[in-house]
């Protein structure tokens, strides 16, 4: 091809370069847009943007990337701090392992240990610290000693899954740390007989063991951190904390060395928990746990911390339209208060 030839054809492309965003649109941009980017003076035309589309053209967006199995956050469906009930679960999305939106996630796994006791093993994960949540049967009157079934509490606070609390209005003065969804019902902590729980509003648990000076600091340290008391328990022991199994001690209350139904509650991670019912065939100490079985149970489980919350009767936790009870065939014992969690999909 003959130079003046070639460099016609060169001229050519440029010129047609020049003159396609003026007749281009973008599929994004209103006209109105592209011609106030058309006459900016001398300012730098930025044609990438007449040509393309602003998702083609941006490609440093932040994108949230999610890890395996954690969920989107959605800030503005949480749930307040009271008594609230959560939202409704969709009855639909129960199987008979589990139950998952796009806020929650129950898994069940159940266990038959070689003495005839069973294991009922509840892993839930949420999107946000509000869906762990306690109830109480007269939010109304938090001294009450009225009592209802597990069953009912469940039914009442919309509860995709729900456990025995520690039964804080049976002997109250050995119970003498009790908050609820930020409610002080007792705070006269005076002894170190007692292990407690205090869990945060970001959802996460603080431990104390046999130590009165434990729970001030943690109470001080929360304080200093801005963070609130969401929910307290005196009952107890502790059997994980920090990762590490507790060496329980023979004289704790709740018949420590003897087996017994049980019920745990342990966290796993970043709103990541694990609840646990440990059923007994009877009550004659054959099957069932000691404290320490418990413990080893909980540590075996992966938790970070966990806490024994009260068991025999009480112990039990309600599923959709399932139950399992720590007392195989045992009746509805009324209690006062439930852990729970609930979904927050509008």
């Amino acid at each position: 091809m003959k130079l003046p030839v070639r460099i016609a054809l060169i001229l050519l492309c440029a010129a047609l370069i020049a003159v396609l965003p003026f007749v281009v649109s973008s599929p994004n941009m209103l006209n109105d847009v592209k011609m106030e980017l058309m006459n900016e003076g001398e300012e730098e035309i930025d044609f990438g943007r007449l040509l393309f589309s602003s998702a083609m053209a941006e490609d440093d967006l932040d994108v949230e990337e999610l890890e395996d199995g954690q969920f989107a956050s959605h800030p503005e469906w949480a749930l307040p701090l009271d008594f609230t009930p959560g939202r409704e679960p969709n009855p639909e999305l129960y199987t008979e392992d589990g139950y998952e939106d796009e806020t929650i996630r129950v898994k069940l796994e159940h266990r038959d240990l070689e003495d005839g006791t069973k294991v009922h093993i509840a892993y839930v994960q949420i999107s946000d610290p509000s869906q762990l949540r306690t109830g109480v049967a007269r939010p109304e009157s938090l001294g009450s000693n009225k009592t209802q079934s597990i069953g009912a509490f469940a039914k009442q606070y919309n509860a995709v899954i729900a456990i025995n609390g520690d039964y804080f209005v049976d002997k109250p003065d050995s119970k003498p740390l009790v908050y609820r969804m930020t409610q002080k019902i007792r705070n006269k902590m005076k002894s170190d007989k007692k292990d407690a729980l205090i869990i945060d509003d970001q959802g996460d648990f603080h431990l104390s063991v046999h130590s009165l000076q434990e729970v001030k600091d943690i109470s001080e340290k929360l304080k200093q951190e801005g963070r609130k008391l969401v929910n307290a328990y005196s009952f107890g022991p502790t059997l994980v904390r920090d990762g590490e199994m507790i060496k329980l001690r023979d004289d704790y209350q709740f018949n420590p060395s003897r087996k017994n139904p049980r019920t745990a509650i342990g966290q796993l991670g970043r709103l990541s928990y694990v609840m646990v019912i440990v059923e007994a065939q009877d009550r004659d100490g054959h099957t069932g746990m000691t404290q320490q079985q418990l413990a080893e149970l909980m540590h075996s489980l992966g938790c970070v911390h966990a806490y024994n919350l009260d068991g025999g009767n009480s112990s039990e936790m309600v599923f959709g339209k399932q139950t399992f009870k720590g007392q195989a065939g045992g009746d509805d014992r009324g209690v006062n208060d439930v852990i729970y969690f609930a979904t927050m999909q509008p």
